[in-house]
């Protein structure tokens, strides 16, 4: 395994800063920053191939980050400074990483009795990495993302799902046609396979819907809800029991609670 000794902001530590912050870079160069032990973690048990690991020559290793390195292609050992500065926690972590782009397929064979989630527009990154969290948690078999979004592989996305990015499958949804096709897949697939929508103006609550059959979940961008298209295309549309004249609930909330009736529905 290589080590190379950075000692100053050059332009290898360039590089890896805009891979933390430079949408465009990263997908050009199909890698990602990840911090965090649970997502470091979680990356390696779902088979995500890491690049490269980042560590302090200041700081002794624990036995496993010692015990991980050898999964990296190569390592970066950079002074504390420099850490300081690729690290958004108080505490430095002693471990950070670059990690490859996976390709990302629709995952519709084997599934007894599926549970998909499309995230309409998602703009506001905690609450996506939060979203992807509660689908790992309760059973979300696919989650689809659609329009201009924040970048899924944002490090904040990944940090605020607590690992779970790296569990559960997602699909960007470039075009309306391409969801139309999907769900024609899936109708022809599974029997009584529904789409629902989460809407405000819905008529029906929740637990009014039967959830136990083969459903896709849409919800809507946190200011604007689902867009036209998504509520039109909804075999139904359904709303949370909220006291009067509350009028919204943040989006990962929202979700959290209809996956959570689903889920109970289901047991």
């Amino acid at each position: 395994m290589k080590i190379i000794k950075i000692g100053k902001g050059n332009s290898t530590f360039q590089e890896i800063l805009a891979l933390k912050e430079n949408r465009t870079k990263r997908f050009a160069n199909r890698k990602f920053f990840v911090e965090g032990v649970q997502n470091i973690k979680d990356a390696l048990s779902n088979n995500w191939e890491i690049y490269s690991f980042i560590f302090c020559n200041q700081s002794k290793l624990s036995d496993w980050a010692k015990s991980v390195l050898k999964f990296a292609q190569s390592c970066y050992e950079l002074t504390d400074e420099l850490m300081q500065k690729l690290s958004d926690k108080e505490d430095t972590s002693e471990l950070l990483a670059i990690v490859k782009m996976k390709e990302q397929s629709l995952n519709v064979d084997n599934l007894r009795n599926p549970l998909f989630l499309l995230f309409d527009r998602p703009s506001k990154k905690g609450n996506f990495g939060t979203i992807i969290r509660s689908a790992d948690a309760l059973y979300v078999d696919q989650i689809f993302f659609t329009g201009h979004s924040v970048d899924i592989y944002d490090h904040s996305v990944i940090t605020s799902s607590m690992g779970s990015f790296f569990k559960v499958p997602f699909k960007f949804i470039e075009k309306n046609e391409d969801f139309e096709q999907i769900v024609k897949l899936l109708k022809s697939k599974y029997k009584n396979f529904q789409v629902v929508g989460t809407s405000l103006q819905a008529a029906k609550f929740i637990d009014e819907c039967d959830f136990k059959k083969p459903t896709l979940l849409l919800v809507g961008n946190e200011a604007k809800g689902l867009s036209v298209y998504y509520n039109s295309i909804a075999d139904e549309l359904v709303k949370i029991d909220m006291r009067e004249n509350i009028d919204s609930l943040n989006v990962a909330n929202a979700a959290s609670i209809c996956l959570y009736e689903i889920n109970r529905q289901r047991k």
